[in-house]
């Protein structure tokens, strides 16, 4: 018997992980909760083989911070990150953190616990990019390199100066990525720009 912890912030969400846990042979559900802070300690007085991790979790609880900590003390439960954030950057974190898998949410039953499986049978599953999300008149994946990084900064909430100060470039450079996402968009404004990317959870400022 396999047994399964789930971290999940959205009550909806994770009830319908919940759902696929207990309904799939061989797995048990350990325990479920919103908040990432909670996950080390759960698995130092219970048995857990896998965990289901989001990434923002309950009380700002950042889940690769709790990954991290998880597979530098109990290096055999295999974590897999299951998250709504588009950002390609956290394909790169979950690695960093030791993530054996990243998936991302909205899967079917079947599509999610085929990454499980494949997890526990000790592959690493990680998909190409990112899914693609609507942000105005383009996709995400129209966005440079280069303007990713302005966005984080932005999402950040820095000033020209402070952006072109941590990228390394002059603050025309800054605004000249930011005219140019904002013509690509079709937004008004650099404050509606990073309202919308923050919305559709392209980038969650902190995580």
């Amino acid at each position: 018997m396999i047994n399964v912890l789930i971290i999940e912030d959205q009550r909806m969400m994770r009830e319908t992980m919940e759902g696929y846990i207990t309904q799939a042979e061989g797995y048990h559900l350990a325990g479920s909760f919103p908040a990432a802070g909670d996950a080390e300690k759960f698995c130092a007085i219970n048995p857990v083989d896998l965990v289901l991790m989001d990434v923002c979790t309950e009380n700002d609880e950042s889940g690769f911070v709790a990954t991290k900590e998880i597979k530098a003390r109990f290096p055999k439960i295999k974590v897999i990150i299951v998250t709504s954030m588009l950002d390609a950057g956290y394909l790169n974190r979950a690695r960093e953190v030791g993530a054996d898998s990243i998936y991302f949410k909205d899967v079917s039953q079947m599509e999610l616990m085929n990454v499980v499986e494949h997890t526990m049978n000790g592959e690493s599953v990680y998909p190409d990019k990112t899914p693609d999300v609507r942000i105005g008149n383009i996709k995400s994946s129209e966005f440079t390199e280069a303007e990713v990084k302005v966005l984080h900064l932005m999402v950040e909430g820095m000033t020209y100066k402070e952006m072109a100060d941590e990228l390394g470039v002059s603050t025309d450079c800054v605004k000249k990525h930011i005219g140019s996402m904002l013509s690509k968009t079709g937004y008004p404004s650099k404050t509606k720009l990073t309202a919308m990317v923050v919305s559709k959870r392209l980038i969650v400022n902190g995580f």
